[in-house]
């Protein structure tokens, strides 16, 4: 692959972004509204109760306490009502996570089809560069500003977070081991398998709107089973983390492959002559 042709395409998307009001509130908006309102509205209720109304007999199942007794620290000495504030906190990032297939949802309906409405299919099909280059260019432009709006939000949401829950729990939260590795790793994996996605989507429809209406339906499914994987060793191993890294990899290949395929370089230049 010649990387300055990918550069070059991965440039005139990211162009295109910036010129689209949509798709840039999407990017800054989406965002701030994770980092902002999921922890206010989440956890300010929570923390403004009293303390003392939490006391009693009630405790959580086993498995609650043997997960975060594995993940926090002094976890078996906290009160309910700080153990309820970091069970919420560590729940509600997950919803922070699913930003890495959201805003790819939204840039990479752009992709293809939106290249044939601008009129500029044309010239990229025409161009030296190959259909492996181009899904790969997409696939970049598209997960830049969906790594940049996950770090935000990620990033205000511990800030946030931290500053709510620390005078009842008495430490900082965020960010720890999992969660980095969730924001570092896991994020831009997952914003990868929703680029693909879309792209194989974006590469058969025929217009922007066809492109988001089914890419809604194909991406909701695939963030509930993603969010449910997560949850499930969200407070494992580190073989269970690996495993997991090792699988993503697994279909981000596989996909990889099915988009270039669906592109089609003849078939498109038939279907626009």
């Amino acid at each position: 692959m010649k990387w300055r042709r990918i550069w070059a395409l991965v440039k005139k998307d990211l162009i295109e972004f910036t010129k689209s009001k949509y798709v840039l509130s999407a990017i800054i908006g989406i965002p701030l509204i994770f980092a902002i309102l999921i922890p206010l509205s989440g956890l300010l209720p929570i923390a403004n109760i009293n303390p003392g109304d939490f006391e009693g007999d009630d405790t959580f199942p086993d498995f609650i306490n043997n997960l975060f007794a594995s993940t926090v620290d002094d976890w078996e000495s906290l009160n309910m009502h700080a153990q309820t504030l970091i069970m919420m906190a560590y729940f509600m990032f997950v919803m922070v996570l699913m930003l890495p297939i959201i805003i790819p949802a939204i840039t990479a309906s752009e992709t293809i089809v939106g290249e044939k409405e601008r009129k500029t299919m044309e010239a990229i099909l025409a161009s030296p560069i190959t259909e492996t280059e181009i899904v790969f260019a997409k696939i970049t432009s598209s997960l830049i500003p969906s790594i940049f709006a996950t770090f935000v939000a990620a990033g205000g949401y511990m800030i946030i977070t931290d500053i709510l829950i620390y005078p009842f729990i008495g430490q900082i939260l965020f960010p720890d081991f999992l969660s980095i590795i969730f924001v570092l790793v896991f994020g831009p994996m997952l914003s990868i398998v929703s680029v693909e996605l879309m792209i194989m989507i974006s590469t058969k429809v025929k217009s922007v709107r066809d492109s988001y209406q089914i890419g809604s339906l194909v991406v909701l499914p695939l963030i509930f089973l993603i969010v449910a994987g997560m949850i499930s060793f969200f407070f494992n191993s580190i073989a269970t983390l690996i495993g997991g890294i090792a699988g993503m990899a697994i279909i981000i290949v596989i996909l990889f492959k099915l988009a270039t395929n669906i592109f089609n370089r003849e078939k498109a230049i038939i279907k626009m002559t």
